[in-house]
């Protein structure tokens, strides 16, 4: 959000920390409300088949990410299924353009809810 960062102030932001509460902006928003954006922001999940929110979510997710947030580059978008716990998630990898920094979204279709974080760098390599 260009306008955030650069007219309302505060204290500077790294440009992963912006790219990370950017993120968190958009795909925290309800899609169709308070925007005048159609296709700004996640659907509510509802009164859908575990395999359509998969599809569904994967979709919006790559839409939003490719049009309110060009300092990323998509890399995945997997399914991780808990056995145990019997639920979905969602597991986005993202890395910033030009740069090694990564980011990891996972959306959790069962308790609905949605984290953004660094990943961190494996020493070893």
């Amino acid at each position: 959000m260009f306008l955030y960062k650069h007219f309302v102030g505060g204290k500077k932001l790294s440009e992963l920390d912006d790219v990370i509460r950017n993120l968190g902006h958009v795909l925290h928003s309800k899609r169709g409300t308070g925007y005048f954006l159609r296709n700004f922001g996640l659907s509510e999940v509802g009164f859908r088949t575990p395999e359509e929110m998969v599809t569904t979510l994967a979709a919006e997710l790559r839409e939003n990410i490719r049009l309110y947030e060009p300092r990323v580059e998509l890399l995945v978008i997997d399914e991780d299924y808990d056995d145990e716990g019997g639920r979905s998630r969602l597991v986005v990898g993202l890395r910033l353009r030009g740069a090694k920094e990564r980011l990891r979204i996972v959306v959790d279709l069962q308790k609905n809810t949605l984290d953004i974080k660094p990943v961190e760098e494996d020493p070893a390599r």
